[in-house]
């Protein structure tokens, strides 16, 4: 018995040490091979759901993974049920595998062919990198090349989708090219064919990514107090963000017991792993159970937002909604119906009911943040999403609107640090991924965001997002194609979404395809309720990101500038703190003569109202001389057009022109951008000897100028701005230079005498506080210290002879320093807009004049002038917006101004006031035929820099003109703009200005 229980032991000890050691051997081996490959390229596991098997060695010895482990070439991998997994290979190719996926990875290795073999199951493959790949499967071969594809294999047939780019699908019987939008199939021993009236996408429904609506608290309230002991365990997976625990759980129960609640709470887990077929079931046999199941119609309608169903899904909402009104997921569930549709006000309304019915559910806080970041109050935002993330830091959505939270105030670090958080929490999520891609694209890491966007494309293919983000990545990395082809599937996967149309447009126009982005930016705003003023559906961007490119720069590219200013004239009268259309306006006046106040005005509004961007404003653009041969292009280009993405960088810009007469002009700016701050350093020069005698100028312009983000809601900015200036006569006064006495009357400008130069130095101060996304308040301080002299000569003949001739020369020197500071008032509403504001103006003027009189007989007298006086302006204006239809705007306001012009020790004071009404109207008689209507009056005014905030078009109609100080005028007006079928435009316009000029004796 003894010597039994002896062998016994030694059997014993013998098996288990075997075991062990080929178990350690085997394990050892392993990570001797995970040793060797370190040195070559890894495959990295991008995200894993559920249970993914490698079998290193190929002996079939399986063994578990997570995210942190590295896949060798050779590995064998394969998906467990209710899993998926993504794969970043060495020659950035993304491979997204469904459950029951077999694959084996041949070579993978950088830089060479990538072969794959794919045993059985479903990938859906993307690259945008050219590559050589070959997929083999035991049906057919797959041979792509930078593009996105599905494939699927089983026992008896291989199906492929191709999505961009081409595939060459092929086995011994035959091969096939499939282009984009195309599909095939290849049974076992026959030749792939085509398949027709095939939806692509419809064949990666399980890669979709489908939003979580059911907070587990819900389903604790809905069941019974006696809870299985699975349920409750399944429900504290859930709570920690293990979708695929949670789901284990409940399978472990008797499923004919399962009740309706409990189906709906399975079809969600099912949902958020994107096994769509399993839910839909679940959903089905609640609704038999339940026929008013609330949550089951929230979950069809969720169901139904990710596949583009927009009708569907509202429907459904709306009856989740009505089944039972005291739901907060059926609430959700309403607003991402609202949203699809663009209803944001709408989608807020519901998720701010939803959480007076659950004031603990962390869904619904985290959604309430998305919206509010949609709506752009980004302070309420963050609150929320704080809040979301106290009631569950678990959820990978809490953390993910936290991230976008911190992102949207400029706070990059931390928006990282919370992305990678939402990551680990949910691998399968697109947004934290889009998130992070952004936030590393806005710290200037532009490859590195790239690839997080086309992760999160590959977690989603269906989202018209993501495609259109990834889309802007390729346009910064100047990949201009592939950017191309990314909207056209952000287009394909929605079509009413006006983003992808919108940066299309602009991406076209910098290739100088004007037309084709005419039609693109024309279909944005069709889809964008017929408004000239482009959103993001989270607005993310908000429109800075677009800066300087719109409809009316597009048809000013195309030679259309009467109608660009019309459209410039329609997106103000819906938003006047658009800062890119007065951008626009300001470089459409530069080119117009005699606009020189309305486009100083314009740039500085511009100015005062956009965001820290990378984009300077060229010295030259500053100041305005209509004397001056630009060096930047007549038109705005590449230089105008700010980056789509913005990104902490540096960049220069230069540009010249070269000329006759000893002509020469050049500009360069050096800008940078940096997290919250931007500044820009540039210089003008340009100089001439003219065509003739005495026509010689010569300009200097320096600028610097700084802006910084002090909050989201707070932005201020500082310009320091001298300028140079000496020419001679430059005017084209024919009849004076005539040496015919007769002529003149016996009058000659000795224009060779004429010289005039002038020194001034512009400090500016401005703000803009964003007091909510509907109000803002922005102000201006300027001081100038401008000094200027003229000499001039005039030659008088008293008799018929020389003798009596007597030759005058006027010798003056003027300095002049300014202050003026400046207010506005703007409110946005969807029918209303009002913009109201005033200012204050005084220089203090010193005018010192010589007049020489050389008589021909010898004689010499000099006259000496002094005068000291000041000038002094208050202001206030308020211009109105009503849009009373989508097709019909009118325009009431009203300035006042009052003056006191000048007191002084030379000229009698003169003190006025004086109103000044406004009057427009913008109407779309028809669909392509728009009526132009306008009547004002106004007074110039002393200006420094000739700059000011205050509205300087109505309905189009300038009425902002370097007339004299203190002109009065009255301008009326009328337009008629059309276009058929958007390929033929015209118009006509007509005005009558009247001037009453004040001129002191």
């Amino acid at each position: 018995m003894i010597s039994y229980r002896k062998l016994c032991s030694k059997s014993l000890l013998y098996f288990l040490f075997l075991h062990l050691f080929v178990f350690f051997s085997h394990k050892c081996f392993a990570e001797t091979q995970l040793g060797i490959c370190k040195s070559q390229s890894l495959a990295q596991l991008v995200s894993v759901q559920g249970e993914l098997w490698i079998d290193v060695l190929g002996s079939g010895q399986w063994q578990l993974v997570d995210q942190t482990q590295s896949l060798c070439e050779g590995t064998r991998i394969k998906v467990g049920a209710n899993s998926r997994a993504s794969l970043l290979l060495p020659n950035n190719i993304l491979l997204r595998l469904d459950e029951g996926t077999v694959l084996t990875l041949k070579g993978i290795a950088a830089n060479e062919p990538t072969l794959l073999d794919l045993l059985k199951g479903f990938i859906h493959f993307l690259s945008r990198a050219p590559t050589r790949l070959e997929i083999t499967t035991p049906i057919a071969n797959a041979g792509p090349e930078g593009t996105e594809f599905a494939l699927k294999v089983d026992d008896q047939a291989a199906s492929l989708w191709v999505y961009e780019g081409s595939v060459k699908f092929s086995n011994p019987q035959g091969s096939l090219q499939l282009n984009p939008g195309e599909a095939a199939q290849a049974l076992l021993g026959q030749a792939p064919h085509t398949q027709l009236d095939v939806k692509p996408l419809d064949a990666v429904q399980w890669a979709l990514h489908y939003p979580a609506i059911i907070d587990p608290r819900v389903i604790e309230q809905q069941l019974p107090q006696g809870l299985q002991a699975n349920v409750r365990e399944s429900l504290e997976h859930y709570r920690q963000g293990n979708t695929f625990e949670a789901l284990a759980a409940l399978e472990t129960l008797d499923q004919t017991t399962l009740g309706a609640q409990l189906l709906t709470y399975r079809a969600g887990l099912y949902l958020t792993l994107g096994r769509v077929l399993e839910a839909r079931h679940d959903i089905a046999q609640a609704l038999q159970l339940q026929p008013n199941d609330s949550e089951a119609y929230a979950l069809q309608a969720i169901i139904a937002v990710v596949q583009n169903d927009k009708v569907a899904a509202l429907q459904l909402a709306e009856q989740a909604v009505n089944t039972d009104r005291s739901s907060p997921t059926a609430r959700l569930a309403l607003s991402y119906a609202y949203q699809a549709h663009f209803q944001i006000e709408e989608a807020l309304a519901s998720v701010e009911e939803a959480l007076r019915l659950d004031g603990k559910n962390a869904l619904v806080w985290a959604r309430l943040s998305e919206l509010q970041m949609s709506t752009g109050y980004l302070d309420r935002a963050l609150e929320s999403a704080q809040q979301a993330v106290s009631l569950n830091p678990n959820l990978g959505k809490t953390q993910t609107v936290l991230g976008f939270a911190h992102l949207l105030q400029i706070d990059t670090r931390k928006a990282k640090e919370t992305f990678a958080k939402a990551i680990q929490l949910d691998q399968a999520d697109p947004m934290p991924r889009l998130g992070l891609g952004l936030a590393l694209i806005r710290e200037g890491q532009l490859e590195a965001g790239r690839i997080e966007l086309e992760t999160a494309a590959s977690l989603d293919p269906a989202n018209s997002l993501v495609r259109s983000y990834l889309g802007k990545a390729y346009f910064e990395e100047k990949r201009y194609g592939l950017a191309e082809t990314q909207f056209d599937l952000a287009k394909e996967r929605d079509p009413n979404d006006p983003t992808p149309w919108f940066y299309d447009a602009i991406q076209k126009q910098t290739q100088n395809r004007p037309v084709e982005a005419l039609r693109d930016i024309q279909k944005s705003i069709e889809l964008n309720n017929n408004r000239a003023v482009y959103r993001s559906k989270l607005l993310l961007d908000k429109d800075e990101a677009a800066r300087g490119s719109s409809l009316a720069r597009i048809y000013d590219n195309l030679g259309f500038e009467k109608r660009a200013i019309m459209e410039t004239a329609k997106s103000l009268s819906h938003d006047p703190a658009n800062h890119s259309a007065h951008r626009f306006l300001a470089d459409i006046y530069a080119n117009l003569p005699r606009h020189a106040p309305a486009q100083a005005s314009e740039l500085l509004q511009a100015q005062l109202l956009q965001q820290v961007n990378v984009n300077p404003v060229q010295a030259g653009l500053a100041t305005i001389d209509t004397a001056i041969i630009g060096t930047h292009p007549p038109s705005p280009g590449l230089n105008e057009f700010t980056t789509i993405a913005e990104r902490n960088k540096p960049q220069i810009l230069a540009s010249g022109v070269v000329g006759s007469n000893s002509t020469l002009g050049n500009e360069t700016v050096v800008s940078a951008v940096y997290d919250r701050a931007s500044f820009s350093l540039g210089q003008f020069h340009y100089d001439t000897k003219g065509f003739r005698q005495n026509n010689d100028q010569t300009h200097n312009v320096y600028n610097a100028f700084m802006q910084y983000a002090v909050t989201p809601k707070l932005n201020v900015q500082a310009e320091l701005r001298t300028r140079g200036m000496e020419h001679g006569n430059l005017l084209f006064d024919f009849d004076k230079d005539s040496p015919d006495p007769r002529v003149a009357r016996n009058q000659l400008n000795l224009n060779n005498q004429y010289r005039r130069d002038m020194d001034e130095d512009v400090a500016r101060m401005g703000a803009r506080y964003a007091i909510s996304p509907k109000q803002d308040l922005i102000a201006s301080a300027a001081f100038s210290d401008k000094k200027e002299g003229v000499r001039e000569g005039e030659a008088i003949n008293i008799g018929d002879g020389d003798i009596g001739n007597r030759v005058i020369t006027f010798n003056s020197r003027e300095r002049n320093r300014m202050h003026q500071v400046e207010s506005q008032y703007q409110y946005r509403d969807q029918r209303f807009n009002l913009v109201a504001g005033g200012g204050f103006y005084q220089t203090d003027a010193n005018v010192n004049t010589i007049i020489r009189q050389d008589v021909t007989d010898g004689s010499l007298e000099i006259f000496r002038f002094y005068d000291d006086n000041q000038r002094e302006k208050i202001n206030g204006y308020l211009y109105t917006n009503y849009n009373l239809r989508s097709n019909l705007n009118i325009t009431v306001g009203s300035s006042y101004d009052s003056h006191q012009n000048p007191v002084g020790s030379q000229a009698r004071p003169i003190d006025y006031g004086r109103f000044n009404p406004k009057l427009g109207l913008q109407w779309n008689i028809v669909s392509n035929v728009r009526f132009r209507l306008a009547w004002f009056e106004t007074t110039k005014s002393a200006l420094v820099a000739n700059q000011t905030i205050e509205p300087t078009q109505i309905a189009g109609f300038n009425q902002m003109y370097d007339d004299i100080n203190g002109t009065k005028s009255r301008r009326m007006g009328l337009g008629i703009d059309t276009h058929y079928a958007n390929i033929v435009f015209g118009g006509i316009e007509i005005s009558q200005r009247d001037l009453d000029v004040l001129v002191q004796i």
